[in-house]
Protein backbone atom coordinates (compact mmCIF):
# COMPACT_ATOMS: atom_id res chain seq x y z
CA UNK A 1 0.00 0.00 0.00
CA UNK A 2 2.63 2.46 0.76
CA UNK A 3 4.75 2.18 -2.75
CA UNK A 4 0.71 2.80 -4.46
CA UNK A 5 0.64 5.45 -2.12
CA UNK A 6 4.31 6.50 -3.21
CA UNK A 7 4.04 6.10 -6.87
CA UNK A 8 0.62 8.16 -6.88
CA UNK A 9 2.37 11.48 -5.20
CA UNK A 10 5.39 11.16 -7.11
CA UNK A 11 3.87 10.89 -10.42
CA UNK A 12 1.82 13.88 -9.27
CA UNK A 13 4.90 15.34 -8.61
CA UNK A 14 6.69 14.84 -11.91
CA UNK A 15 3.37 16.05 -13.70
CA UNK A 16 3.60 19.44 -11.93
CA UNK A 17 7.65 19.59 -12.44
CA UNK A 18 7.49 19.02 -15.92
CA UNK A 19 4.67 21.93 -16.47
CA UNK A 20 5.41 24.50 -14.23
CA UNK A 21 8.59 25.54 -15.95
CA UNK A 22 8.88 24.62 -19.95
CA UNK A 23 11.14 26.11 -22.18
CA UNK A 24 9.92 25.34 -25.98
CA UNK A 25 13.07 24.30 -28.57
CA UNK A 26 11.69 25.77 -32.07
CA UNK A 27 14.13 23.00 -33.57
CA UNK A 28 12.79 20.01 -32.51
CA UNK A 29 9.52 21.16 -31.18
CA UNK A 30 9.92 19.82 -27.75
CA UNK A 31 11.26 21.29 -24.59
CA UNK A 32 13.24 22.12 -21.35
CA UNK A 33 11.76 21.35 -18.28
CA UNK A 34 12.38 19.86 -14.30
CA UNK A 35 10.68 16.75 -14.60
CA UNK A 36 13.61 14.48 -13.98
CA UNK A 37 14.03 16.27 -11.17
CA UNK A 38 10.91 14.29 -9.30
CA UNK A 39 11.83 11.42 -11.00
CA UNK A 40 15.47 11.10 -9.28
CA UNK A 41 14.13 11.65 -6.51
CA UNK A 42 11.82 8.84 -6.21
CA UNK A 43 14.59 6.64 -6.92
CA UNK A 44 16.59 7.63 -4.45
CA UNK A 45 13.86 7.60 -1.82
CA UNK A 46 11.59 4.93 -2.96
CA UNK A 47 11.65 2.11 -5.38
CA UNK A 48 12.50 1.15 -9.16
CA UNK A 49 9.06 0.54 -9.51
CA UNK A 50 7.82 3.66 -8.31
CA UNK A 51 10.24 5.76 -9.94
CA UNK A 52 9.36 4.21 -13.26
CA UNK A 53 5.76 4.54 -12.81
CA UNK A 54 5.63 8.09 -11.70
CA UNK A 55 8.60 9.15 -14.54
CA UNK A 56 6.70 7.47 -17.33
CA UNK A 57 3.12 8.49 -16.05
CA UNK A 58 3.70 11.72 -15.29
CA UNK A 59 5.71 12.92 -18.11
CA UNK A 60 3.53 11.34 -20.39
CA UNK A 61 0.12 13.21 -18.83
CA UNK A 62 2.35 16.59 -18.99
CA UNK A 63 3.29 15.94 -23.14
CA UNK A 64 -0.82 15.12 -23.32
CA UNK A 65 -1.91 18.13 -21.62
CA UNK A 66 0.41 20.86 -22.44
CA UNK A 67 0.43 20.64 -26.43
CA UNK A 68 3.25 17.65 -26.64
CA UNK A 69 1.19 14.85 -27.84
CA UNK A 70 3.41 13.79 -30.54
CA UNK A 71 6.02 13.31 -27.99
CA UNK A 72 3.66 11.18 -25.38
CA UNK A 73 4.32 7.85 -26.33
CA UNK A 74 8.08 8.05 -26.62
CA UNK A 75 8.23 9.49 -23.13
CA UNK A 76 6.28 7.28 -21.40
CA UNK A 77 8.80 4.49 -22.64
CA UNK A 78 11.71 6.99 -21.96
CA UNK A 79 11.02 7.96 -18.52
CA UNK A 80 9.62 4.99 -17.50
CA UNK A 81 13.18 2.83 -18.49
CA UNK A 82 14.94 5.87 -17.13
CA UNK A 83 13.17 5.57 -13.65
CA UNK A 84 14.05 2.07 -13.42
CA UNK A 85 17.37 2.53 -14.61
CA UNK A 86 17.84 5.41 -11.74
CA UNK A 87 16.12 3.09 -8.98
CA UNK A 88 18.48 0.32 -9.92
CA UNK A 89 21.58 2.29 -9.52
CA UNK A 90 21.58 3.91 -6.69
CA UNK A 91 20.20 0.26 -5.14
CA UNK A 92 23.64 -1.15 -6.56
CA UNK A 93 25.60 2.16 -6.23
CA UNK A 94 24.56 2.12 -2.15
CA UNK A 95 26.64 -1.24 -1.40
CA UNK A 96 29.69 0.42 -1.80
CA UNK A 97 30.31 3.47 0.36
CA UNK A 98 32.61 5.84 -0.55
CA UNK A 99 32.67 9.53 0.59
CA UNK A 100 35.09 11.29 -1.05
CA UNK A 101 34.19 9.92 -4.29
CA UNK A 102 31.16 10.74 -4.03
CA UNK A 103 31.90 14.57 -2.74
CA UNK A 104 33.88 14.23 -6.41
CA UNK A 105 30.74 13.80 -8.54
CA UNK A 106 28.85 16.08 -6.34
CA UNK A 107 31.33 18.51 -7.02
CA UNK A 108 31.62 17.63 -10.80
CA UNK A 109 28.07 17.24 -11.35
CA UNK A 110 27.16 21.08 -9.79
CA UNK A 111 29.81 22.28 -11.78
CA UNK A 112 28.64 21.07 -14.86
CA UNK A 113 25.21 22.62 -13.65
CA UNK A 114 26.77 26.20 -13.32
CA UNK A 115 28.05 25.81 -16.74
CA UNK A 116 24.87 24.84 -18.30
CA UNK A 117 23.41 27.71 -16.33
CA UNK A 118 25.23 30.13 -17.63
CA UNK A 119 25.89 28.96 -20.91
CA UNK A 120 22.16 27.95 -21.75
CA UNK A 121 19.73 29.82 -19.59
CA UNK A 122 21.60 33.45 -18.26
CA UNK A 123 20.06 36.34 -19.69
CA UNK A 124 16.13 36.45 -21.38
CA UNK A 125 14.38 33.17 -21.40
CA UNK A 126 11.39 32.50 -22.46
CA UNK A 127 8.99 29.97 -20.79
CA UNK A 128 5.33 28.48 -20.19
CA UNK A 129 4.06 26.01 -20.90
CA UNK A 130 1.90 27.87 -23.55
CA UNK A 131 -1.09 25.73 -23.68
CA UNK A 132 -2.94 23.55 -20.61
CA UNK A 133 -6.17 21.28 -21.28
CA UNK A 134 -6.09 22.69 -24.92
CA UNK A 135 -6.47 26.41 -23.07
CA UNK A 136 -3.75 28.32 -24.49
CA UNK A 137 -1.35 31.44 -22.82
CA UNK A 138 1.09 33.90 -23.49
CA UNK A 139 4.46 33.00 -22.98
CA UNK A 140 6.05 34.38 -20.08
CA UNK A 141 10.00 35.82 -20.54
CA UNK A 142 12.71 36.05 -17.29
CA UNK A 143 15.76 37.58 -17.27
CA UNK A 144 18.22 35.77 -15.03
CA UNK A 145 21.83 36.79 -14.55
CA UNK A 146 24.92 34.83 -14.70
CA UNK A 147 26.21 35.89 -10.96
CA UNK A 148 22.19 34.41 -10.61
CA UNK A 149 23.29 31.02 -11.69
CA UNK A 150 26.36 30.87 -9.64
CA UNK A 151 24.39 31.82 -6.64
CA UNK A 152 22.08 29.12 -6.44
CA UNK A 153 24.44 26.41 -7.60
CA UNK A 154 26.90 27.73 -4.20
CA UNK A 155 23.87 27.29 -2.10
CA UNK A 156 22.65 23.79 -3.48
CA UNK A 157 25.80 22.82 -4.29
CA UNK A 158 26.73 23.61 -0.29
CA UNK A 159 23.53 21.57 1.27
CA UNK A 160 24.58 18.69 -0.66
CA UNK A 161 28.26 18.57 0.23
CA UNK A 162 26.36 18.40 3.77
CA UNK A 163 24.33 16.01 3.23
CA UNK A 164 27.80 14.10 1.75
CA UNK A 165 29.11 14.16 5.16
CA UNK A 166 26.01 13.98 7.37
CA UNK A 167 22.53 11.85 5.68
CA UNK A 168 23.24 10.82 1.95
CA UNK A 169 25.61 10.79 -1.12
CA UNK A 170 27.62 8.46 0.54
CA UNK A 171 28.30 6.26 -2.67
CA UNK A 172 27.66 7.53 -5.95
CA UNK A 173 24.16 8.69 -6.88
CA UNK A 174 24.94 11.39 -8.62
CA UNK A 175 26.24 9.70 -11.06
CA UNK A 176 23.68 6.72 -11.58
CA UNK A 177 21.24 9.40 -11.97
CA UNK A 178 23.60 10.94 -14.92
CA UNK A 179 23.76 7.48 -16.38
CA UNK A 180 19.90 6.93 -16.15
CA UNK A 181 19.20 10.66 -17.41
CA UNK A 182 21.97 9.84 -20.67
CA UNK A 183 19.38 6.85 -21.58
CA UNK A 184 16.99 9.75 -21.88
CA UNK A 185 19.00 12.17 -24.11
CA UNK A 186 19.61 8.88 -26.19
CA UNK A 187 16.18 8.19 -26.41
CA UNK A 188 14.86 11.61 -27.14
CA UNK A 189 17.89 11.94 -29.90
CA UNK A 190 16.20 8.72 -31.78
CA UNK A 191 12.68 9.48 -31.54
CA UNK A 192 13.10 13.04 -32.64
CA UNK A 193 15.79 11.98 -35.16
CA UNK A 194 13.26 8.88 -36.83
CA UNK A 195 9.68 10.06 -35.76
CA UNK A 196 8.65 13.40 -34.41
CA UNK A 197 11.10 15.71 -36.92
CA UNK A 198 9.65 13.78 -40.34
CA UNK A 199 6.24 14.09 -38.73
CA UNK A 200 6.27 17.61 -38.27
CA UNK A 201 8.68 18.58 -41.12
CA UNK A 202 11.89 19.41 -39.65
CA UNK A 203 15.24 17.95 -40.37
CA UNK A 204 15.78 15.02 -38.62
CA UNK A 205 19.87 16.32 -38.10
CA UNK A 206 17.79 18.86 -35.88
CA UNK A 207 17.74 15.82 -33.35
CA UNK A 208 21.35 16.93 -32.50
CA UNK A 209 20.02 20.32 -31.19
CA UNK A 210 18.23 19.32 -28.21
CA UNK A 211 21.16 17.21 -27.20
CA UNK A 212 22.83 19.43 -25.14
CA UNK A 213 19.63 21.00 -23.65
CA UNK A 214 18.39 17.29 -22.62
CA UNK A 215 22.09 16.72 -21.41
CA UNK A 216 21.20 19.98 -19.02
CA UNK A 217 17.71 18.66 -17.74
CA UNK A 218 19.45 15.58 -16.62
CA UNK A 219 21.84 17.55 -15.11
CA UNK A 220 18.79 19.80 -13.77
CA UNK A 221 17.06 17.08 -12.34
CA UNK A 222 20.39 15.59 -10.19
CA UNK A 223 20.92 19.26 -8.83
CA UNK A 224 17.60 19.93 -7.75
CA UNK A 225 16.37 16.31 -6.26
CA UNK A 226 20.05 15.86 -4.37
CA UNK A 227 19.16 18.76 -2.02
CA UNK A 228 15.69 17.38 -0.96
CA UNK A 229 17.01 14.25 -0.92
CA UNK A 230 19.30 15.35 1.77
CA UNK A 231 16.55 17.28 3.67
CA UNK A 232 13.97 13.56 3.83
CA UNK A 233 17.24 12.01 5.06
CA UNK A 234 17.66 14.89 8.24
CA UNK A 235 13.56 14.46 8.55
CA UNK A 236 13.61 10.89 9.11
CA UNK A 237 12.00 10.17 6.04
CA UNK A 238 14.04 7.61 4.55
CA UNK A 239 16.44 5.60 7.22
CA UNK A 240 20.20 5.36 6.36
CA UNK A 241 21.29 2.39 4.71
Amino acid sequence: MRRLLEAVVFTVLVYVATVVLQIYQPVTGGYFNLGESMIYLAAMVSSPIVAALAGGVGSSLADLSTGYAIFAPATFIIKFTEGYLAGLLIGWFRKTKRKAFAAASVGAVYALGLYYGISYWAGVVEFGPSSWLGISFSSSTLEFPWYGWLLVTVILGAIVVYGVSKYIVKSFEPIALLVAGSLMVAGYFLYEYFVSNPLTGRPPINALYEVPVNIGQAVAGVIISLPIAVWLYKAGYIKES
